[in-house]
């Protein structure tokens, strides 16, 4: 669908007053793919993908009809082959990115693999975040177990996000596949406890337990609009895809500081408290949450540039109790960024869809394969 910002570039691409209205093609892993029974949305209002991860520049364009017999223009675009990724989404822009946004503009802040060095902190030590090269699930068929060399069951691991165990019907069908690059970062769901508390009409959660860190950061926006937003993106696994329990709620803390100490003087936290009333963990289990950089609990007198580590606090708890549980896995895929208030006549998302497949199901792209992705608009000519 062609959104309100497209018309309003298409319009001044006509009379000669912009460069390009479609130059790029995004793709993305937010939203919930539609199946062939589903009715697309109304998307004209979008501004941009709800988790974007890929943005590749159109090399073709043509004029065609489809099986129908209706005419499409259709924008082609070549994906870089290293990569997995399982879209659920795809945009046009205008441009690869915002030039009135600068170094202010819209990217990915983390990807939670192993070149970025999380380190996984228990009360007693700090140490890297190992990573799991083998099954996930050992000798226990279905069942995430991965242990360290004594034996011990991991709290948090890097793991793969194509494991033979997401191959299962149960966990395909119900979303449970990391859907960002080849691995993910999995927290075991009692890593931590997260509390609900009243705070200043906003929901606050008191942190104790384990959490992973990464230190050494930098991520200055104070230049930024408190309108734009940060974003996070993760899956909630079952440790058994044939379990009883089921989930009941995920509560996910990440704090922005300038030390790593508990409870630092100088923060900002986005609070994350999602429950089956926000989003029915029984048929969909991948998940993104959104927040301005206005709503997030911020220490007095905080500013971005004395940021200098990052904390990630988890809480997987089922339906019978808020007590964390084992039982689960939040698998993280992505932070990002957005730049919401850059305004450029010139630049924005021209076009947008959520994908649709026969099973309801992401569209993936595999590692090493060579991929191009086409983008169709269905068009009437009087």
């Amino acid at each position: 669908m062609i959104t309100n910002t497209g018309k309003t570039i298409l319009a001044k691409y006509l009379i000669g007053s912009a460069p390009a209205y479609a130059s790029h093609i995004a793709l993305g892993v937010g939203p919930k793919p539609l199946s062939s029974a589903d009715e697309f949305g109304d998307y004209s209002t979008k501004e941009n993908l709800d988790f974007e991860v890929l943005r590749v520049p159109i090399t073709s364009r043509g004029y065609v009809y489809d099986e129908a017999g209706a005419a499409n223009i259709v924008f082609s675009a070549d994906l870089p082959g290293d990569q997995r990724y399982l879209f659920t989404e795809v945009g046009v822009y205008s441009g690869r990115s915002n030039p009135s946004a600068g170094n202010r503009d819209s990217r990915m802040l983390y990807t939670f693999t192993q070149s970025e060095n999380w380190e996984f902190h228990d009360e007693a030590t700090a140490s890297s975040v190992p990573v799991v090269s083998g099954e996930l699930t050992g000798e226990s068929d279905d069942i995430i177990d991965p242990t360290d060399d004594e034996g011990g069951e991991l709290t948090a691991f890097i793991g793969k996000s194509n494991d033979t165990t997401f191959s299962t019907s149960t966990r395909t069908v119900d979303q449970e596949l990391p859907r960002f690059l080849d691995t993910a970062l999995f927290l075991r769901g009692d890593m931590s406890t997260l509390l609900e508390e009243e705070y200043n009409d906003s929901r606050v959660y008191l942190s104790s337990g384990d959490h992973i860190h990464k230190t050494g950061i930098s991520v200055d926006f104070d230049k930024n609009s408190s309108q734009d937003e940060l974003k996070l993106a993760f899956a909630v696994v079952h440790k058994d895809p044939a379990q009883s329990e089921a989930v009941g709620g995920v509560r996910i803390l990440v704090e922005f500081a300038s030390s790593d100490v508990v409870d630092p003087d100088n923060f900002a936290r986005l609070h994350i408290n999602l429950t089956n009333a926000d989003q029915s963990f029984a048929t969909n289990r991948y998940a993104f949450v959104d927040s301005t950089l206005g709503n997030l609990e911020k220490s007095a007198g905080f500013t971005w540039d004395s940021v200098t580590s990052a904390k990630i606090y988890a809480t997987v708890f089922d339906t019978a109790s808020e007590t964390p549980s084992d039982k689960f896995y939040v698998a993280l895929d992505g932070l990002r960024f957005e730049n919401k208030t850059a305004q450029n006549p010139l630049y924005g998302l021209s076009g947008y869809t959520v994908i649709k497949t026969d099973d309801g199901q992401p569209i993936t792209k595999a590692t090493n394969t060579s991929n191009i992705v086409e983008f169709r608009y269905g068009m009437d000519v009087a």
